[in-house]
């Protein structure tokens, strides 16, 4: 016998944490939440469903909301996982009385706006992110950013750094980065945006993205184009291949005749003694792959590629021009 969903013990702690994270929601409790959903995809399949009955409700009228006893069956919402039908058709299947006895059992009558979450990553290290709407972001480092998965729109706040996301159609509730002064707005896509130092790189892999808010108006991106922009310059859109974007999440930093000014703005976010470029290399250009590993490592392969010699000069490291050969 299939038990109620109020009985579900999942089920259950997904609507609590729902109801918990609607208020205002410490850092610890965003922590804590995401360690209860990475631990099982029951989990994430539990809070879909509670927050999609939500967003579903969110449309009704009050007597709707409340026609249903706080008795009411809701074990409709997770059937097998072999069975189930898509999550929207779903939802509006199983009726407006078992939808509101999940409100009236497990949120609390006064609502607020979600919070924000924020993520960051240290020097070096990269994190991987599931989001409760399915969504997935990787953080490359030395990343913060902030999301908040609201109920009409679901926010991502990219301070500094780069990220990559594959994010899950949801029809209803669009996909929006923030990104400096720019709004990146998808409904389903996979693409990378690196924002850092006054440079900025957008780059679509999958789907299509609009981009708003720059001096160039909005910008459609499609897969293999970037929409790419150096300090004190104009925004540009150009081809690409999109896997040299997302390359740095298996390690790997490729370029290919870019100045070396930016390279070393990319290897400072790896790297715990800074990286500063002599005047004399300004105009150098690298062409590459650098594999991220310990910097003096790291150093030596841009060496390699480009006519530099690298100093050591407690508390940094100067890259300067070769001298020319006599």
């Amino acid at each position: 016998m299939t038990k109620p969903a109020a009985q579900d013990p999942i089920h259950q702690a997904a609507a609590d944490w729902f109801a918990r994270l609607q208020g205002d929601a410490s850092l610890a409790d965003w922590t804590a939440f995401q360690t209860w959903l990475e631990a099982d995809p029951e989990h994430a399949d539990a809070y879909h469903a509670v927050e999609a009955v939500w967003v579903d409700l969110d449309g009704l009228p009050p007597e709707a909301q409340e026609a249903a006893p706080l008795a009411a069956d809701i074990a409709a919402l997770r059937p097998p996982r072999a069975s189930r039908p898509p999550r929207r058709r779903l939802l509006l299947g199983f009726g407006v009385a078992a939808a509101a006895a999940i409100v009236a059992t497990v949120v609390t009558p006064h609502l607020t706006a979600p919070s924000y979450t924020d993520y960051v990553t240290r020097r070096g290290e990269t994190r991987e992110i599931a989001l409760a709407d399915g969504s997935r972001l990787t953080l490359g480092s030395a990343t913060t950013l902030r999301v908040r998965l609201g109920r009409q729109q679901r926010v991502v706040t990219l301070v500094d750094g780069e990220a990559s996301f594959d994010v899950a159609h949801l029809e209803n509730r669009p996909f929006v980065v923030a990104v400096g002064a720019r709004e990146v707005r998808v409904l389903g896509t996979e693409f990378n945006i690196l924002s850092h130092g006054g440079r900025l790189a957008i780059t679509v892999r999958r789907g299509r993205v609009a981009v708003s808010g720059g001096q160039e108006g909005t910008v459609q991106l499609t897969r293999g184009e970037q929409l790419a922009q150096s300090p004190g310059g104009r925004a540009r859109k150009r081809n690409v291949a999109p896997d040299v974007a997302f390359a740095w999440r298996s390690g790997q930093l490729i370029y290919e005749r870019t100045p070396l000014p930016e390279v070393v703005a990319d290897l400072n976010r790896y790297v715990a003694t800074p990286i500063r470029v002599d005047p004399s290399a300004a105009a150098v250009t690298v062409s590459g792959v650098l594999l991220v590993d310990e910097e003096a490592a790291m150093v030596r392969r841009l060496e390699l590629f480009a006519p530099i010699v690298a100093e050591t000069t407690p508390p940094e490291v100067i890259l300067k021009a070769k001298p020319a050969r006599r």
